[in-house]
């Protein structure tokens, strides 16, 4: 058998073993994890409406701080992007917006090593209760976890899955897999 005739069975033979390598799940894992954080707003573009007598303010922000955590890959630099709408008459609004966190060197290969999309309600105008929904990454594994934050001028400090800072009772949880 010639050698190019060779090479097609060989690469049909290693695609069936990445196939099944993939297709096996994972064992299930569960870790609860936390992490404080303290950012400062870098950018900041705010906007206000009024609307049956209540004055709205829409801002949509950029926030650049550090994280610390036990859990390396939520460790390091954060940047949370925000859009936040709050009625100024009542003080209460909500924001969505994104985590990430990246290793604090700078350097041309800074890689993401968390990131989540934030989903949160505003109270009191400025105290921020919500729910982060991502991924980890080296190893891979889905994040979920309650977070608070308060956000006093342009510094926004806060926790994932902790009880300091900010009340009340928050978890998070890294997991992957399932029950084959």
């Amino acid at each position: 058998m010639r050698p190019k005739h060779l090479a097609l069975p060989v690469a049909v033979g290693v695609f069936v073993l990445v196939g099944v390598a993939a297709a096996t799940p994972s064992h299930p894992q569960t870790a609860d994890v936390s992490a404080a954080f303290s950012a400062t707003q870098t950018r900041m573009h705010t906007r206000t409406c009024t609307e049956g007598g209540n004055t709205f303010r829409v801002t949509n922000a950029v926030w650049r701080g550090t994280s610390t955590s036990a859990e390396p890959r939520l460790a390091g630099t954060v940047i949370i992007t925000s859009h936040a709408v709050l009625n100024e008459t009542t003080g209460d609004g909500w924001l969505s917006g994104t985590w990430r966190t990246t290793n604090q060197v700078a350097s041309p290969r800074r890689r993401t090593k968390s990131n989540a999309r934030l989903s949160a309600v505003i109270d009191n105008g400025n105290h921020v209760d919500g729910l982060a929904n991502g991924e980890v990454r080296r190893p891979y594994g889905r994040l979920l976890g309650n977070w608070s934050a308060l956000i006093v001028g342009g510094t926004m400090a806060g926790e994932l899955g902790a009880n300091a800072p900010v009340s009340p009772d928050n978890s998070a949880l890294i997991f992957r897999g399932g029950c084959p």
